[in-house]
């Protein structure tokens, strides 16, 4: 054991090397020389400051993912000693399986907060060095508390059916939990933007009267059926902007952050809120959980296969018990946020492709290519975001097309 942990604190030790080597080199946000001066030079619209400082934020938050996520695999690795000893605890405390599952499930859920706490606040520290960040340590405590319940609850129910599945299929158990899977997140996505985004933010109708109007309007065109738009309290939050849409059906919620409202003109608004129509009208929250579900069932199966690998070649080292014990569920962890990384590339195409399509959508119903890239210059200084990315971080956190991208699209219907 203490050679597996020399070797895997090496190979992390290069691996951090590596990478840092890589996103702190000098030239990783440069554009196209045939770019310089035109609306996608981000010299045009921000100061030499501001895009110093741009740069310096992705690298610290690109730097902080690539360490942090192998981190936490291998932290996972660590700590199942501690999951075996968490698990003869509340064998010992409680004779019924449930309630040593339960507590099992919280002890471990709140071990791994408080060993990321530091890189929560680290990241909050930066975000409020570079004026992005208005969070008090109130609301940052305040929201890790409901994180815990919120996940805590979740993962109960997830390990609870799990377990039950395992116990009554254990050679098909993924098959199972796979159909499992798709009611809940079904269930997930439509009480989200009426239950949980309200328990961190507060969300009103959209003051604006003549804004709304026009919103309301080009939902109009667009054959949606709103009656509402929303804004919500981020200021207090936030320097940030942004908007988004969430939900499906008639849980279906555009929203506007009132930091988008307080710093972009109303047409720069509309082409944004046209944005988030269009994923509405093109369906691709319906798009994005069948890719995710499509995705998940060959997850399932690798993860069936490597968990039972690793149970029956490594169990006997840590003290687990077969793969029913709950000093196991560490093991299904790692290798659920091993897949989720390499997977990251996967879905941030896939994010990409229907992000751009409602790009083609606002433009289709606004045509104001001028008024959309006067709004992305905004957000890119505003936000302090790069107008370009090297192509690992674009492929591993790039959820949307770059800035530069974006506006280069936008080219063809600005007059």
């Amino acid at each position: 054991m203490k050679r597996l942990y020399v070797w895997l604190m090496i190979g992390f030790g290069l691996y951090v090397v590596a990478i840092s080597l890589f996103l702190l080199q000098g030239d990783l946000y440069s554009i196209p020389k045939t770019l310089s001066g035109t609306d996608a030079d981000p010299h045009t619209f921000m100061t030499t400051q501001e895009i110093e400082r741009s740069e310096s934020l992705s690298r610290i938050r690109s730097l902080t993912f690539f360490i942090t996520s192998p981190m936490q695999m291998g932290l996972l690795l660590v700590l199942l000693g501690i999951a075996v000893r968490f698990r003869n605890a509340v064998e010992a405390w409680f004779r019924r399986p449930f309630l040593q599952m339960v507590v099992f499930v919280l002890l471990f859920t709140l071990l791994l907060n408080v060993l990321f706490l530091p890189v929560d606040y680290f990241l909050l520290r930066v975000d409020q060095a570079y004026g992005l960040s208005n969070e008090t340590m109130a609301m940052f405590w305040g929201d890790h508390a409901k994180d815990f319940v919120v996940n805590g609850v979740g993962t109960i129910i997830i390990v609870w059916i799990f377990r039950w599945i395992l116990k009554r299929s254990p050679d098909r158990w993924w098959l199972w939990f796979w159909t499992a899977s798709i009611p809940l997140i079904l269930f997930v996505t439509f009480i989200q933007p009426v239950v949980l985004d309200p328990l961190y933010n507060d969300f009103r109708p959209l003051q604006n009267q003549e804004l709304k109007a026009q919103i309301l309007n080009l939902a109009a065109r667009s054959h949606i059926p709103a009656e509402q738009v929303y804004e919500v309290i981020m200021s207090e939050r936030t320097n940030a902007i942004n908007a988004y849409v969430s939900g499906i059906g008639g849980n279906a919620r555009i929203v506007l952050w009132d930091t988008i409202l307080k710093k972009l003109q109303p047409e720069e608004i509309l082409t944004v809120m046209a944005h988030e129509m269009g994923h509405y009208v093109e369906k691709h929250i319906y798009l994005g959980i069948a890719y995710g579900i499509a995705l998940s069932f060959l997850g399932f199966w690798l993860a069936f296969h490597a968990y039972r690998f690793f149970i029956t070649r490594w169990s006997s080292i840590w003290g687990i018990n077969g793969e029913n014990d709950l000093a196991a569920l560490p093991v299904l962890l790692l290798i659920v946020t091993l897949m989720g990384f390499v997977s990251a590339p996967a879905q941030n195409a896939f994010s990409r492709v229907i992000e751009h399509r409602a790009d083609v959508f606002s433009m289709k119903m606004t045509g104001d290519g001028t008024s959309a890239i006067r709004a992305f210059q905004k957000i890119a200084k505003e936000n302090l975001s790069p107008v370009t990315q090297p192509k690992l971080v674009q492929w591993f956190r790039g959820s949307h097309p770059t800035i530069l991208e974006r506006i280069e699209y936008f080219k063809q219907f600005s007059h």
